[in-house]
């Protein structure tokens, strides 16, 4: 049992858990591994003081079996004086149903959450050991995955309210059997497991002991090869992670990415990167992806289009698309509308006295004119005249109807197409705030200034404003 307390003990100072105040909550089905694990979880209680409760989902896919396995559950946890709770997942059919693999492990993830949740667990920990690991990494490779699936599952991940924690990963299959024979512990058999009618079980009863034949010890070199690809994935999704803060503005309603620093980016980052963004863009419309979120032709896509021109489209999984702009790519649903609604932002009066405006994604300084001094030479700023002022201008987000004449001009236009004009994206345009009096607006920060601003100098009286940061 040594070695199976060592692992646990490891994994649970690791995550800081190993503690009074820790709670935690560990998955039983009352197979050998899932008892080996509560045993050990038993043994170290005393020691290190944690709070201990079970959770046995009831999947009713095996008839009677099933529900024996349950009742030995129930025991267990009764002898070892810790809470269980067991939840029915109400799936039909049978394992040798298609997609019935998936389907439970589906619905223990969403029990296990909830629990979770319900519970306030700071972890689950589930019994996968490194015979798991070798299917689990050979099962991505079958079904095409990227570095990041070849990993295979991690001793440690965010899940739910928490984290999952998996102790056993380094551990194989036979040294729990011997951990639990040789204190004459019990532990229920799954009959389906004999038989391969699942992906993973005929991994497990056919080309597993295939591959054994041919490479000696393949199960640990493939649980090897998956830990030396988690050192080098965790150094790459830290510099995607960097990559995409770089890259990501996310102003209401814009959800978008800044399209050079990811051109300039290689593209193992900018993959990482790209999938991250979607991620986090699908979770605002409350789509959470636990397991699959791009598949590789997806990603491939998503990734052409950065060189795409803009007005390209893409449709993506879960209702959403990007599509190019400019300097940006947008994630939007395939209706059109954005991921989130812009808040509301109430008009702000102009008027000497206040040094600074501070608008979503943009911030204005402002101060007196010196009279006489320099006037603007481009829209970056702008010099508004004490008649201007007495008109009452305000800083507000554009409007329907508003229309400007900039600087040389011959008439006004639909501020609309003075915006097409100058090439931004429609996307950003609900944030391209104006200066306004009603519906004419005397200006667009870093776009355009309008005929009605012209000076030939610099009035008494007269307020400077200036774009002292813009995040478009």
């Amino acid at each position: 049992m040594q070695p199976l307390l060592n692992a646990v003990k490891a994994v649970l100072m690791e995550a800081d858990l190993y503690h009074s105040g820790a709670r935690l909550l560990c998955a039983v089905s009352g197979g050998a591994d899932s008892v080996a694990l509560l045993h050990a979880l038993c043994r170290l209680r005393n020691d290190a003081g944690y709070t201990l409760e079970a959770v046995h989902v009831q999947h009713g896919l095996r008839g009677e079996s099933s529900l024996a396995d349950e009742q030995f559950v129930r025991g267990l946890c009764a002898r070892l004086n810790v809470p269980l709770h067991v939840e029915r997942a109400g799936l039909t059919g049978g394992m040798d149903d298609p997609g019935a693999e998936t389907r439970a492990r589906e619905s223990r993830r969403r029990i296990f959450a909830v629990q979770m949740d319900a519970l306030s667990m700071d972890a689950l920990l589930t019994a996968h050991h490194r015979g798991d690991q070798a299917e689990t990494v050979l099962m991505h490779l079958l079904r095409g995955a990227g570095a990041e699936g070849l990993c295979g599952m991690q001793p440690s991940a965010a899940f739910g309210r928490g984290v999952a924690l998996r102790p056993f990963l380094g551990l194989s299959k036979q040294t729990l059997l011997d951990a639990l024979n040789a204190e004459g512990l019990s532990h229920c058999e799954d009959e389906s497991n004999q038989s391969a009618v699942t992906p993973r079980n005929a991994l497990r009863l056919n080309v597993m002991p295939a591959l054994e034949k041919l490479f000696p010890g393949v199960e640990g070199h493939i649980a090897q090869a998956a830990e030396a690809l988690r050192v080098d994935e965790r150094l790459l999704a830290a510099r995607a992670e960097a990559l995409l803060n770089e890259a990501l503005l996310r102003l209401p309603p814009v959800y978008a990415l800044n399209r050079r620093p990811l051109l300039d980016a290689p593209e193992a980052l900018v993959r990482r990167a790209l999938r991250a963004w979607f991620v986090s863009g699908a979770a605002l419309c409350g789509v959470r992806m636990e397991e699959r979120a791009l598949s590789h032709e997806d990603t491939r896509a998503l990734y052409a289009l950065l060189n795409a021109p803009g007005g390209t489209a893409l449709n993506l999984p879960y209702g959403l698309k990007a599509v190019t702009g400019r300097a940006h790519m947008h994630l939007c649903r395939q209706s059109g509308e954005a991921l989130e609604p812009m808040p509301g932002f109430a008009p702000v009066a102009v008027a000497p006295g206040r040094a600074r405006y501070v608008l979503p994604g943009l911030t204005l300084a402002a101060q007196p004119a010196q009279p006489g001094g320099s006037l603007p030479e481009n829209p970056s700023c702008v010099v508004l005249s004490p008649e201007v002022l007495a008109r009452g201008p305000v800083l507000r987000a554009p409007r329907p109807g508003d229309r400007i004449r900039p600087f040389g001009a011959p008439g006004a236009k639909p501020l609309r197409r003075c915006l097409t004009d100058r090439k931004t994206d429609p996307f950003l345009r609900p944030l391209c705030f104006v200066l306004a009096v009603e519906s004419d607006v005397l200006w667009i920060p870093r776009l355009a200034s309008a005929e009605g601003l012209r000076l030939t100098y610099v009035p008494e009286g007269s307020l400077r404003l200036c774009v002292a940061q813009s995040a478009l």
